[in-house]
């Protein structure tokens, strides 16, 4: 089955009121790697900035109502935020009726599906409005993972977190746009998973939707395809964490899924609990530990660099907060989004260094564990 590809463009980020970086984790993924297709924001709150995001080609107005992104020419409006448990929210509706009233499309990445609000559904039919959910599940969902990802041609590396909405979307398609133009590198391939990564490539599944049993299959199955398209680098985006109390199974799945040869983990450092829970975050090194313990039966992958976010850090703090990843686990350290270029070539390279050395014989590697 091919990998499908829709790209789409003239785009209005709807995000009003919400001004959490991660909660408007979709909205920052368009204006990170895709910002010559956003038309404009849309908040009320931040209405009148000059651009909606630091450091971009060109500033990206920010309105205040939905009457002015029209105006501007948005073909589709993008709902921008990741709520709790995935639903629209009620302050959100108003916009998006408006929207859909004067024939703009409507993306969303919320697990509520905009294909199943009557209300919305009703409206989009009677003014010939297209509804895209990117987070539809395939409609054959009944793929079992069987290793099969270890024999991709290409290499396989893939960003794995300490906590989930950390920075592992963020770090793979930053790494994606280095690498593509790094002079040297293999020609590098995303691997989307989730509705951001469909959203910025037009490519993927949002595998937080397929069915537990399945899920690993289904990553394996996006691998193969990824692979099958010809790339010497597959960069496969992770999802969670594998401590995450309501999360941890995704992750899990995409990694014996993709079986990666290697893994960049990602970290928030100012943040002391997992996310929506109470529960300590562990030391980066048990971290490490757990994810090449839980994959090394089926293949020999290792974590070979570690990626900060400090968005919560002010600059010195920042680059103690690297030094002190480093150390502690021994590894390259970087923010791929502080550190722009420089930081992205430091993780490229370790990613890079570890896939150039021959890979381990899954057989030979089961073979000399079992004689432990």
């Amino acid at each position: 089955m091919p990998v499908p590809t829709r790209v789409f463009k003239r785009l209005g980020v709807l995000i009003e009121g919400s001004q959490d970086i991660y909660r408007n984790k979709t909205a920052m993924a368009l204006l990170r790697f895709r910002p010559e297709d956003v038309v404009c924001v849309i908040d009320s709150t931040l209405a009148g900035c000059a651009s909606a995001g630091e450091d971009l080609d060109h500033p990206i107005p920010v309105v205040a109502t939905m009457a002015e992104a029209i105006a501007l020419g948005i073909e589709w409006l993008v709902i921008g935020v990741a709520t709790p448990g995935g639903f629209l929210p009620d302050d959100l509706r108003p916009p998006v009726y408006e929207a859909i009233r004067n024939r703009v499309g409507v993306i969303s990445g919320l697990h509520e599906s905009v294909g199943n609000d009557p209300n919305l559904v009703a409206l989009a039919a009677r003014h010939a409005v297209e509804l895209v959910n990117l987070r539809k599940p395939p409609e054959y969902d009944r793929v079992t993972a069987t290793g099969k990802a270890r024999g991709t041609r290409a290499r396989r590396v893939m960003t794995v977190g300490t906590d989930a909405n950390i920075g592992k979307t963020t770090t793979a398609l930053a790494l994606v746009r280095h690498l593509q133009g790094m002079k040297g590198a293999p020609r590098t391939r995303f691997v989307s998973t989730s509705q951001d990564g469909i959203l910025v490539t037009g490519r993927g599944i949002a595998i937080d939707r397929v069915p537990a049993d399945f899920a690993a299959g289904w990553t394996e199955r996006l691998v193969l395809e990824e692979d099958r398209l010809g790339a010497g680098l597959l960069v496969v985006e992770g999802q969670n964490s594998i401590l995450s109390p309501y999360s941890g199974g995704t992750a899990l799945s995409l990694l014996h899924g993709a079986c990666p040869d290697a893994m960049v983990l990602c970290h928030n450092p100012s943040r002391r609990t997992l996310r929506h829970t109470d529960v300590p975050v562990p030391p980066l090194g048990d971290y490490i530990t757990m994810y090449e313990r839980l994959l090394a039966p089926l293949h020999p992958g290792r974590v070979v660099a570690v990626s900060l976010n400090t968005c919560e850090l002010d600059e010195r703090a920042a680059a103690d907060a690297v030094k002190a990843a480093a150390k502690a686990t021994g590894l390259p350290c970087a923010d791929p989004v502080r550190g722009g270029e420089a930081a992205c070539r430091i993780l490229a390279e370790a990613l890079l260094a570890a896939c150039a050395s021959p890979a381990a014989k899954p057989a030979k590697a089961l073979a000399a564990r079992s004689r432990r």
